[in-house]
């Protein structure tokens, strides 16, 4: 049975909910972790309490990131407006997080703004890939040497990045799952 890993790195507010429930839809079972407290959700996993990141990613088949707010802003490289972060972001943290799973061989699953970070880590070069429609993330993802393509999903070898995780169909998000399976 496939094991789902959802690394909440700041509340998304939608974008958490859609993806859990596009997993449950699926059969597909999951833990769900934060990398700030300060959010409003249930989880099982503080990654800030992880010892040895590789034992976890032994337990997992699919590493799904949820980038919100703070995510954003540190793809495009600039300074929040006007909001009030509460926790900030250990991104080395979150480097460290996902390059365990992709070192394991997990499929991993990046909406909206994460697509940008994982091309700003070095993780896309080369690969087909999708974004959140906003010029910044676009510029993100070619600057990391990934080739932008305009769909609601693209699948490349174990990456599967999504323009809007909201406005994805169920079939289509499954469909892509079991083809990298």
């Amino acid at each position: 049975m496939t094991k789902g890993f959802i690394h909440v790195i700041d509340d998304a507010g939608g974008e958490y909910v859609a993806l859990r429930s596009l997993l449950r839809s699926g059969g597909i079972e999951s833990s769900t972790a934060v990398s700030t407290r300060d959010q409003n959700i249930n989880y099982d996993i503080d990654i800030n309490k992880i010892d040895d990141i590789d034992q976890i990613t032994k337990n997992y088949d699919l590493y799904i990131m949820v980038g919100g707010f703070k995510t954003f802003y540190y793809v495009v490289n600039k300074k929040a407006p006007n909001r009030r972060l509460d926790a900030p972001v250990d991104f080395e943290r979150v480097n460290q997080i996902v390059t365990s799973f992709v070192k394991a061989g997990a499929t991993i699953v990046a909406p909206l703004a994460t697509p940008g970070y994982l091309a700003r880590i070095g993780l896309l070069k080369g690969y087909q890939a999708t974004v959140y429609p906003v010029t910044e993330l676009i510029k993100a993802l070619r600057e990391g040497g990934a080739i932008f393509k305009n769909e609601i999903i693209v699948k490349d070898k174990s990456i599967i990045t999504i323009k809007d995780i909201r406005k994805l169909e169920y079939k289509l998000f499954i469909q892509n799952l079991r083809e990298i399976s």
